[in-house]
């Protein structure tokens, strides 16, 4: 079986895959980049180059999360190499170095690696998500506050299913890149969250959408 280096290596590779980029430039858009917020996820894709364009872009994003993590699952890999690898997974979709180390935010591909890792692990973010975009239309808002519930259920799972005597410092190889995660998607939100601080953050509905809203 590879080492851990080896499959964080191969996780952090298929993450970095650019696939906005490469389907707006086959599209013969362009380069996304260069275009409405400048990012490479689903919703500037589907700024510059159609809803379908993005909605592809959203799948395979979502993909290159789930596939590294499924395959290191099926090979027995434990639940804490898991969770590191899939850190490393949406650290190469933020940090691409196939541009610079310029990507996206890194939602998509979060709910790929966590799909993989246990889809139970996306009921109480899915829930948060749901209930924020509902009460504010605010799609930034739904995935910083879904960000911020993802290290929250393998702390109450560690807490309520442990084995007898189990602590969180003990686990803290489970929850730790969990944590590094929320907090690497919130950060990489930081402009939304500046603007929803102004109040000048786009809305999905019942308002115009601004060319300075990102997502993705």
């Amino acid at each position: 079986m590879p080492s851990p280096v080896l499959w964080c290596l191969a996780a952090f590779v298929c993450g970095s895959i650019p696939f906005g980029l490469l389907l707006v430039k086959l599209a013969g858009k362009g380069d996304v980049r260069a275009h409405g917020s400048g990012n490479i996820g689903a919703t500037n894709v589907s700024r510059v180059g159609g809803k379908a364009l993005g909605i592809v872009t959203l799948l395979l994003d979502i993909a290159k999360g789930f596939l590294p993590i499924f395959l290191a699952k099926r090979a027995g890999l434990s639940p804490d190499l898991l969770a590191l690898l899939a850190l490393a997974a949406v650290l190469g979709h933020v940090f691409t170095p196939w541009l610079k180390f310029q990507g996206g935010k890194g939602v998509a591909t979060a709910l790929g690696v966590i799909l993989a890792v246990d889809a139970q692990l996306m009921i109480l973010p899915m829930g948060v998500f749901i209930l924020a975009l509902w009460l504010t239309r605010h799609v930034s808002l739904g995935s910083i506050l879904a960000a911020a519930m993802v290290p929250v259920t393998p702390i109450i799972a560690i807490t309520a299913y442990g084995p007898l005597g189990a602590t969180l410092l003990k686990d803290r190889g489970l929850v730790l890149p969990w944590l590094a995660l929320a907090i690497l998607v919130i950060w990489k939100h930081r402009e939304n969250i500046a603007r929803l601080q102004a109040g000048t953050e786009s809305k999905l509905w019942g308002a115009a959408k601004e060319d300075a809203h990102v997502q993705g």
